[in-house]
């Protein structure tokens, strides 16, 4: 129990140093539930259920909170899991989640606030965000609002392999220039320095290549410096995703 303890405890400090993703996926059995994932392919800390601070299923009329019915992880690895079952074929599902305050100390990064730890040598408050296009009559285009999103500029459901995809990095309104962007399945382990990479033009704007069918993940961390609460963070680390599944060419 102690090994295992440590174990946890040392995933908690390297969150910071490696920013994690949060991306949402969906239970292969029936009912169909959304699963909360977080971390990356190598690197698949459990997520926390109360940190999620929004999850819900869009179509064109409706919008289902699923914040109430969420179930802790149980391992690491493990997703959240939305318990309600959506009836919906195609929607819009999009997560808020705050990761709260890191510190960085002579033994690593810690979860708390400098506040505590005014000798730390780096701070940062983090917050992630998250959509998922669920079948090709999903509201693709809808804007959210999010401080740091990523706006496909065509439907991600229906592209085939071998097609481009233009995505927009909005952060709080505006476009974000010379952003990168981040490509994987959200499956697959690879190292961070392995993961294509794609950098916005000054519209905000990058073409991402689609070259294989199955599960897409873009990613993008972006820092900011001041924290808007220096007090207890030297900056504030955003993050968002977008998820979407490209069928096999017919």
């Amino acid at each position: 129990m102690r090994l295992a303890l440590a174990a946890i405890a040392s995933i908690l400090w390297s969150i910071a140093a490696d920013a994690h993703d949060l991306w949402l996926t969906t239970s292969p059995d029936r009912p169909v539930r959304v699963l909360i994932n977080y971390g990356h392919p190598d690197d698949r800390p459990p997520p926390a259920a109360e940190k999620v601070i929004d999850l819900r299923a869009l179509t064109a009329d409706r919008s289902l909170s699923l914040l109430p019915d969420l179930v802790r992880a149980t391992s690491l690895g493990a997703p959240v899991l939305a318990s309600q079952p959506i009836d919906f074929a195609s929607a819009l599902l999009v997560a808020e989640y705050d990761n709260g305050y890191f510190v960085k100390t002579a033994n690593g990064y810690r979860n708390t606030s400098k506040r505590l730890y005014p000798e730390a040598t780096d701070s940062v408050w983090s917050v992630k965000f998250a959509k998922t296009v669920l079948g090709p009559a999903a509201p693709w285009d809808h804007k959210m609002g999010q401080d740091l999103e990523l706006v496909p500029q065509a439907n991600p459901s229906v592209i085939t392999p071998g097609s481009r995809l233009r995505v927009r990095v909005i952060f709080r309104g505006e476009p974000l220039a010379n952003a990168q962007i981040e490509l994987t399945d959200g499956l697959t382990p690879i190292a961070e320095k392995e993961i294509p990479v794609f950098t916005t033009d000054r519209d905000g704007d990058a073409v991402i290549p689609i070259d294989r069918p199955g599960p897409q993940l873009l990613a993008i961390d972006h820092r900011v410096k001041p924290s808007a609460t220096p007090e207890l963070a030297d900056g504030d680390l955003y993050n968002a995703t977008l998820f979407f599944t490209v069928e096999t060419r017919q």
